[in-house]
């Protein structure tokens, strides 16, 4: 299934150019270790605190936890989870390419849909 909303606030859609700015401008960038989901919310820990976060794709929510999992677990890897203060973005590297969460921190918001004409 296909996720409808066509937002890029938090909690929502990665935009292209919010992708594009961790390279240019990432600000402080930070490891965290996923701990957990559930549904709609990933909870990991940042800086010695434990944070949850909300975004609207459970599904997308899913395989990042899981994926970030298997980074934590897998042995001799260099690689973690990432924030990227800048944007404010999560992002695990994948290969050679990226899977990237933008969370809300202050939970649920609405979906925003692109009308048809």
């Amino acid at each position: 299934m296909t996720h409808e909303c066509t937002g890029y606030s938090p909690g929502h859609a990665v935009h292209w150019i919010q992708a594009g700015l961790t390279l240019k401008i990432p600000g402080e960038i930070k490891k965290v270790c996923v701990l957990g989901h559930d549904g709609h919310w990933l909870t990991f820990e940042m800086d010695g605190e434990v944070h949850r976060v909300w975004n609207h794709d459970p599904g997308q929510v899913g395989r990042f936890h899981d994926a970030a999992v298997d980074l934590q677990t897998t042995p001799n890897t260099r690689c973690a989870p990432l924030f990227f203060t800048s944007v404010k973005l999560l992002r695990i590297p994948v290969g050679n390419n990226a899977m990237d969460l933008y969370p809300s921190w202050d939970g649920p918001t609405d979906c925003s849909r692109r009308e048809e004409r």
